[in-house]
């Protein structure tokens, strides 16, 4: 079948739907290696999850099918990094350092924080780890590394996965069973949520810059004035575009629509 043959989302769900064990299939793996080192460091399991609950949704997958294999192959994954990590302990950080590309992100300064992490959390770290995203990749194997028993690996993660995964497939599933609406609303308003949500991205990262910058060093009240001076237009431009954004939106949504 030609590209061409499924440009449509109507002609992509039948194809979809006649075959299912490929896509069951693929959404395994997905969920699989995404914290099996060192795919976890180009595998993103988010995409499989909610790829695989929007499709169940709009009931071109079965969602227990769909559920089975993700926490299957994200269970499954996380195990296999254990035992890398039992196996070859800090060894294991040491080969992948001289791989091309991954060598870049798995270096002794993302260790030496999976250990701070992992001393200060324990056990309780393989839960958290799961549930809090940048250091899910790396914890099952440093749990190996570090020797934690395999029972209580077990008790941590397995729960852990199924939380971790289940709120992606909510999100997925609510969205797939919504999709044409969604796509309806979004035609009518996409440029006021398109602004807006650039603009929220903007305060994202003007927030975290000031976090980051104050949490270094201990500043001074003249600091932070000059901080803020340096950065106020900024945040004027961001706030204002959010109100013109939210404004533009609700006149949008109170206009009559164009037949």
């Amino acid at each position: 079948m030609s590209f061409a043959n499924i440009s449509s989302l109507d002609q992509v769900i039948p194809f979809l739907q006649q075959n299912r064990h490929y896509a069951y299939l693929i959404l395994f793996f997905g969920a699989f290696f995404e914290t099996v080192i060192p795919f976890s460091l180009v595998v993103f399991g988010e995409f499989f999850f909610l790829a695989g609950a929007i499709l169940a949704g709009m009931e071109v997958l079965e969602l227990w099918i769909v559920m089975a294999v993700l926490y299957s192959g994200g269970i499954l994954g996380d195990n296999l990094s254990y035992w890398m990590g039992r196996r070859y302990g800090l060894g294991l950080f040491d080969r992948l350092q001289h791989w091309p590309l991954v060598g870049r992100l798995v270096h002794r300064e993302n260790y030496d924080k999976g250990v701070v992490f992992f001393e200060k959390r324990g056990a309780f770290a393989v839960f958290i780890a799961r549930l809090s995203g940048p250091l899910s990749w790396i914890t099952p194997a440093m749990a190996g590394i570090f020797k934690l028993n395999y029972r209580v690996f077990l008790t941590f993660n397995t729960p852990a996965v199924v939380i971790g995964i289940s709120e992606f497939i909510v999100l997925g599933y609510f969205f797939g069973n919504y999709i044409h609406v969604i796509i309806d609303w979004l035609h009518q308003f996409g440029l006021a949520i398109g602004f807006i949500f650039i603009c929220l991205i903007a305060a994202f990262f003007l927030v975290h810059r000031y976090f980051d910058w104050r949490a270094k060093v201990k500043r001074t009240e003249a600091e932070l004035i000059d901080f803020i001076g340096r950065h106020f237009a900024a945040a004027v431009l961001i706030i204002a575009g959010l109100i013109l954004g939210s404004l533009y939106l609700i006149y949008s949504m109170g206009s009559p629509r164009l037949s």
